[in-house]
């Protein structure tokens, strides 16, 4: 099912379908029609890069276009700041490693009413790894130390202790409309904060600081945004999918 306009949800996965685009950097060739992990659906889908197809990433051979597969063209481009990102595999798993790096996304994703899922590893649980953010305002959502922060020009809530990302992990971020919003790793506790924004992300692994943009070190495998809130049944089904392609124990 093609993605529809909805609330807002980001997921890091594996697909087995590949994507082709043409030579010229910003023209998507064939997107296709994509399955959602667990047969979840796509409505409201904004964002989907994938590592595990190489025909999604455009290599020079660092990693100057990922391209993505919801169908919104909003694919992740090199950026001239920081360490362009490297595609590799470990144990046979794909990853996009961000050695103080990031990517600009193609059209900005609101922050506010997200769903978000990242399959991330080899970040230091002492470090602070932005996942989603701007560079121009210190606005976006980082793992700080094992906890969440999100942050809107420069005020800050934090979630409490979720887990470490040294390894293989599925992080979910819930930000929820007028509610409470969560976080937990691999299907486990959820620890809630209280977050509201209403702007927007512009880049994967950077946000704003006064001293220059703060920049992602650690593997991103995939990632997927809707705009929409996912149901229960819908983040165990896409929790499990992702559980299964990665290898990561989850419920």
């Amino acid at each position: 099912m093609r993605p529809k306009h909805g609330a807002l949800a980001v997921l890091v996965i594996v697909t087995s379908v590949a994507a082709q685009w043409s030579a010229a950097l910003s023209l998507a060739l064939s997107a296709g029609t994509y399955t959602a992990p667990g047969g979840v659906s796509g409505s409201g889908l904004r964002l989907w890069v994938d590592s595990a197809e190489s025909a999604a990433l455009r290599q020079s051979p660092r990693v100057e276009l990922w391209f993505d597969k919801s169908g919104e063209a909003r694919h992740l481009s090199s950026v001239p700041f920081g360490v362009v990102p490297y595609a590799t595999a470990v144990s046979s798993r794909s990853q996009v490693v961000f050695e103080d790096g990031a990517m600009a996304i193609g059209k900005p994703i609101p922050l506010n009413g997200m769903t978000a899922f990242f399959v991330i590893r080899g970040g230091l649980n002492t470090g602070y790894h932005p996942l989603l953010g701007r560079i121009d305002r210190a606005t976006g959502l980082i793992v700080d130390a094992k906890r969440l922060r999100a942050m809107n020009g420069g005020g800050s809530v934090i979630s409490g202790i979720f887990g470490s990302i040294n390894s293989s992990g599925i992080v979910m971020i819930r930000i929820n409309v007028g509610a409470t919003d969560y976080v937990s790793l691999n299907g486990g506790t959820e620890y809630s904060c209280s977050y509201s924004s209403s702007e927007s992300a512009t880049h994967v692994g950077a946000v704003y600081s006064s001293s220059g943009a703060r920049l992602l070190r650690a593997s991103i495998s995939e990632v997927l945004i809707w705009d929409r809130a996912l149901t229960t049944s819908e983040r165990t089904s896409v929790l499990r999918a992702l559980g299964a392609k990665w290898g990561v124990t989850v419920p």
